[in-house]
């Protein structure tokens, strides 16, 4: 794929960002985010609290207490009032949020994270690394993407800890290698007297098209890609949900708002989490042996 550089002026929630991009995706790919991924979806109760309100095929997640709520993605800008409308449909208020997180920061999922924080009020919260790019309103993992409007992190994250609000608790796993701060998300949720692990993913190996060997952006890409493949190969949810989730979701969306049991989601065993996993590693490593052998071939 060729390797693309350009200036862009991005205009974000009103503001300008001025972001240099060194990125493998193609502006026709970089459409698909921001137009048919970014349509609006119909929200509905995923499990227990957990509720979705993200579009077509980017994710956002909305967890809710007692004492307030908590966001997980924030998609792209287009995405705005398409969460601000789910979250209104659900019958919940977008001040009552009060934590927002993130699965990691790239433009379609921390896009519009500066726009509902001023709308919410709430604290922003994320992984050193990510934290940041947050704070940038730069793209610094490898894909090296579009910017975004800067945001301030109210709390900056290692890996292990733990966000509580109203009862729930959420477990910061960090998963460098699609962006040196990405976090995948796990807690427990109590849905008709059963509870199941719940995994928040958004964290498999590269994009496509980056340098793995080698990459200025990210020194250690390669050993910490398969470090987080190894440990997450560990965690072993009942249920778990992706950043983007068409795929996961085709023909399970109106068996999750009907309440079907077992719940459509549930993965035994963790088998689909772990074929999922094993399928982005072996991509991975067929990636790193081919740079290999292309650079032995020069």
């Amino acid at each position: 794929m060729r390797l693309v550089r350009v200036l862009t002026i991005l205009a974000v929630a009103g503001s300008v960002v001025l972001s240099a991009q060194t990125s493998p995706l193609t502006a026709e790919q970089r459409a698909q985010f921001h137009g048919p991924y970014s349509q609006p979806e119909e929200p509905f109760r995923l499990v227990g609290n957990i509720y979705y309100v993200g579009a077509k095929n980017i994710a956002s997640y909305l967890i809710t207490t007692p004492q307030g709520h908590i966001l997980v993605d924030t998609g792209t800008t287009e995405m705005t009032p398409v969460i601000t409308a789910n979250v209104q449909t659900l019958g919940f208020k977008l001040r009552d949020i009060k934590i927002m997180l993130s699965s990691h920061a790239h433009f379609d999922h921390v896009g519009g994270h500066a726009a509902m924080k001023k709308a919410t009020g709430a604290q922003v919260m994320a992984m050193r690394l990510d934290a940041e790019a947050l704070e940038a309103g730069m793209d610094k993992s490898p894909l090296g993407d579009e910017g975004w409007t800067p945001v301030k992190v109210s709390r900056v994250l290692a890996d292990g800890d733990t966000v509580t609000l109203g009862g729930t608790t959420l477990r910061a796993v960090w998963a460098p290698g699609h962006t040196p701060g990405c976090t995948v998300w796990t807690t427990s949720v109590l849905d008709a007297a059963k509870t199941y692990s719940v995994a928040i993913f958004g964290c498999g190996g590269p994009n496509a098209g980056v340098r793995l060997a080698g990459n200025q952006r990210f020194p250690r890409l390669v050993e910490q890609t398969q470090a987080t493949f190894l440990k997450l190969k560990m965690l072993k949810p009942d249920i778990y949900v992706t950043g983007h989730p068409q795929m996961l979701f085709t023909g399970k969306i109106n068996r999750m708002k009907a309440g079907e049991r077992p719940h459509p989601l549930l993965d035994p065993g963790a088998q689909a989490w772990t074929r999922m996993l094993d399928d982005a590693e072996t991509n991975f490593m067929k990636r790193v042996q081919d740079e290999r052998t292309q650079a032995g071939s020069r």
